[in-house]
């Protein structure tokens, strides 16, 4: 386990805290649950992530097998990622925490 905190709780909630909870690790896998991308799509549909924390959340979700990635040959030459099978698997969890999250106040705009 790549990520330094852990609730250190046996439930399956905190567990899959421990995967999926640090911060942007959700949004990663919402945004490539309809298919693969390459790291700067990732990156521009993330406003406010830096690619040095895209880059952390990546790795620690490819250790954990929620996401890999493959690389394209010549001429391409480029890195996919998307989910795993079990990394698919929280689609229903985004959708219901999609729609409990419909009732929270709006967050404040991002400077740009």
């Amino acid at each position: 386990m790549t990520s330094s905190r852990s609730y250190g709780d046996p439930s399956g909630i905190a567990r899959g805290l421990d995967v999926v909870g640090e911060r942007w690790g959700l949004l990663v896998v919402r945004d490539l649950l309809p298919g693969p991308k390459q790291f700067p799509d990732l990156l521009a549909g993330l406003p406010g992530i830096s690619p040095n924390v895209l880059s952390k959340r990546l790795r620690e979700l490819v250790e954990f097998e929620v996401v890999e990635y493959r690389d394209l040959p010549a001429p391409d030459s480029v890195r996919l990622y998307e989910l795993t099978p079990w990394g698919h698997q929280l689609a229903p969890v985004l959708r219901e925490l999609d729609r409990w999250g419909q009732r929270a106040p709006l967050p404040p705009p991002i400077p740009r």
